[in-house]
């Protein structure tokens, strides 16, 4: 019998030990995420799916406590406070999904905590995953999109605030605050509601056709390089008389996926298989420069007036080598958002 008790005792020191093989460095963060006083529109025509506002934070984001070497037994979680639902059928930012923020026709996205970079936010999922294999990347701020849900936003209901934790540690006791890695604490509204705004509209249509390039002139030019095929895209602005004098920023919104190290690239998005060019892309540049997705406070007016202008060039991109002939197709918006 004291044997038995002997072994079970190690079979428990030995189970604790063993659900513990996450290693970490640091300590968790909390940060509070205030989107009260946001100019949100509210004009019944925006479509479901669009993003109404977004802001981000940094620094103590990057000092979050990280961690590495997690076992079979462990996960990385994404948990959301009570009562947080999905919007149905409601797609934003890359697809992803979007969770009601207690105000009729006004829902959220979170960045992930530990995947995607500065160049390509990736949105969270509320879930728990395995943690195997997993460690903190290289994020360095967090993001919160609005985006609409419905047809109609109720402007007259107050949201709910949420909290969004991230967490990685034995999957029975990851509900415990020592696997707490960053916390973030939501407030949504009250906004203020806009029935008019400026309007974006393409010079030309949303269609953008770039004269075609030999595969062989492509070749040997360097990535980045401006091209003979390079396309001129002019956004032009109209604004409202209540609009005109106030500060707006803008920022570009890769529909279809953009490069994760290179700014402004856009990549393919038709396959080599359906007859799309391999290791080539769409490269967006502002007064020579490429542009930067996802950069919320890079681009703007101080003082909108009530016509402006964004130009833009396009041109083609070699994303890596061996390049071969096909068609490329890549999509992104521009979204200007009163401040």
């Amino acid at each position: 019998m004291k044997k038995r008790l002997f072994l079970i005792a190690l079979l428990f020191l030995f189970q604790h030990t063993a659900s513990l093989a996450c290693s970490y460095t640091g300590s968790e963060q909390k940060i509070n995420f205030n989107f009260k006083g946001v100019k949100l529109l509210s004009d019944d025509s925006l479509p479901v799916g669009s993003v109404l506002a977004v802001k981000k934070v940094g620094g103590n984001v990057a000092n979050m406590k990280r961690f590495a070497n997690c076992s079979a037994g462990d996960v990385y979680a994404v948990l959301a406070s009570a009562g947080l639902t999905e919007a149905p059928g409601v797609r934003g930012v890359q697809g992803g999904i979007v969770y009601e923020t207690g105000i009729p026709g006004i829902g959220f996205q979170i960045s992930d905590a530990i995947s995607g970079t500065n160049l390509r936010p990736v949105p969270a999922v509320f879930q728990t995953v395995s943690a195997q294999g997993l460690s903190s990347g290289s994020v360095e701020q967090i993001t919160v999109w609005l985006v609409k849900t419905r047809d109609k936003i109720d402007p007259s209901e107050t949201g709910n605030n949420a909290t969004v934790s991230f967490k990685a540690g034995p999957a029975n006791q990851i509900q415990r605050s020592e696997y707490l890695l960053l916390q973030i604490n939501l407030a949504f509204g009250p906004f203020t509601y806009k029935k008019t705004s400026c309007n974006v509209t393409p010079r030309g249509g949303g269609t953008v056709t770039l004269p075609k390039i030999e595969a062989k002139v492509l070749r040997n030019k360097a990535a980045g390089a401006t091209t003979d095929s390079k396309q001129d895209i002019n956004l032009d602005i109209s604004c409202p008389a209540d609009s005109v004098g106030t500060k707006y920023i803008y920022w570009f919104n890769p529909i279809t996926a953009n490069s994760t190290t290179s700014n402004g690239v856009l990549l393919n998005n038709i396959s080599s298989a359906a007859g799309g060019a391999k290791n080539v892309g769409v490269i967006i540049k502002k007064d020579g420069t490429a542009i930067r997705f996802y950069d919320y406070s890079a681009y703007g007016f101080s003082k909108i007036k009530s016509n402006e202008v964004i130009s833009l060039t396009a041109d083609y991109y070699k994303t890596a080598s061996p390049l071969e002939p096909g068609q490329v197709q890549a999509i992104f918006e521009v979204i200007l958002q009163e401040e």
